[in-house]
């Protein structure tokens, strides 16, 4: 499997004068000149990648704008609401807490967040912390609390992107993020206050992110409640098989498939299936007590991105990895949950029961017809579920529907 090299040799700082211009127009705002970044970069140029200096600027009055440690929604509303649509919710809010809706919330700077996922794509979750790190070192931030502004990377070129591990394209994608906050397109206010429409509209305008990354961007960072993400191959499959348990047609499997990860395209389309790589020992009786599952062994191999450092509070951020049909990005096993037992799965004994109520079907889509999907006879693009029989699948779960995909994806992994 190809691996982007974390040890990337690093070559001369250098600044383009147009890329200042575009910069200097909004520098005001983040406190940040480009012409002296300009002269100090020039001063930086070093022929040893050993020794290269890093980029010092006049930025330490800048100031992120951070998006609130707050929660846009009732906790409490969230889990009454889907645990009356279908009562297997309100186990699985006991056994496998929903970890990203769970105080202690995290302020974050959105500008920070977006661009630790683009570096983050398609590698490990090991050598993004180390890009990571050598991306900030290269402004002159050496501990974990500092981040260059949107100014600077605006007005840094490709070329010296790519001396600290950054591909070309993830080069131009982090600094056509900083031109989108530096002209205003987005910004904190944007994401604070945005609809999730406005929100996804303006993510959308930048380069290397597409509707899955606003899905998850949402959803994790921003906490919006009603997402739903449907071209996620792991929230379709599980969808099926929670919708087949409740109607008692779920078939156990038997043994383990070998783990896959399906290409996903560049636009924010293609196929994602956020299946586990390294399985949990089998155990088929569910806890008895709130389980927290534990990032020590397990990884996962998807294309969500998590916080680079494993005990980072900051939500995860996920970007729509770039077309390399031969990696993948490892997620540590922090964020989502472990794969769920069938015993979650299926109807609650000594509840009265309504599997049309619980798990209605839409028109068209019988069992029958879901077992057929899940058996590979798929729809147009290689899909488990159109965009239409998600929505209708998950209607009653509105308007908490962002906490019942984040069940999905451990529900559509084999235990």
């Amino acid at each position: 499997m190809a691996r982007k090299r974390s040890g990337a040799k690093l070559v001369s700082a250098s600044v383009s004068p147009v890329k200042v211009t575009r910069a200097t127009a909004a520098a005001a705002k983040y406190q940040t000149r480009a012409a002296p970044l300009k002269a100090q970069a020039a001063s930086t140029l070093d022929s040893s990648p050993s020794t290269q200096r890093p980029i010092t600027n006049d930025a330490s009055s800048y100031q992120p704008s951070l998006l609130a440690p707050t929660l846009p929604f009732s906790l409490q509303d969230a889990i009454t609401h889907l645990s009356l649509a279908d009562p297997r919710f309100g186990n699985m809010f006991q056994h496998l807490p929903c970890k990203p809706y769970i105080p202690p919330y995290t302020a974050i700077d959105p500008f920070r967040t977006l661009v630790t996922s683009i570096i983050g794509q398609q590698v490990s979750w090991m050598a993004a912390r180390a890009i990571n790190g050598r991306f900030r070192a290269l402004f002159g931030y050496e501990d974990e609390n500092g981040f260059p502004s949107p100014a600077q990377v605006a007005a840094t070129e490709v070329q010296t992107l790519k001396g600290v591990g950054l591909s070309t394209r993830k080069a131009e994608y982090v600094i056509s993020l900083a031109e989108h906050f530096l002209s205003g397109q987005l910004s904190t206010e944007l994401l604070r206050d945005g609809s999730d429409d406005q929100i996804a509209k303006a993510l959308i305008a930048v380069r290397g992110i597409g509707q899955w990354t606003v899905d998850m961007f949402l959803m994790f960072s921003l906490k919006r409640p009603d997402v739903l993400p449907v071209g996620d191959l792991g929230v379709q499959k599980g969808l099926i098989r929670w919708v087949l348990a409740a109607h008692q047609a779920l078939p156990r499997k038997k043994g383990k498939n070998d783990a896959k990860v399906d290409r996903v395209d560049e636009d924010g389309g293609g196929e994602i299936d956020t299946r586990i790589q390294t399985p949990p020992p089998l155990e088929r009786q569910y806890p008895q007590t709130p389980h927290t599952p534990s990032n020590a062994s397990v990884v996962r191999s998807a294309v969500l991105h998590t916080p680079i450092k494993p005990t980072d509070p900051t939500p995860p951020t996920p970007i729509t990895p770039l077309t390399a049909p031969a990696e993948t990005l490892e997620v540590p096993d922090k964020e989502l949950p472990p794969p769920t037992p069938q015993e979650l799965l299926a109807p609650i004994k000594g509840h009265e029961w309504d599997a049309n109520k619980a798990a209605p079907l839409s028109e068209g889509l019988s069992v029958e017809v879901l077992k057929t999907r899940m058996g590979g006879k798929k729809v147009k693009g290689g899909a488990y579920l159109t965009p239409g029989e998600m929505e209708a699948l998950t209607q009653h779960w509105r308007p908490f529907r962002s906490l019942g995909v984040y069940y999905m994806w451990p529900a559509g992994e084999d235990f």
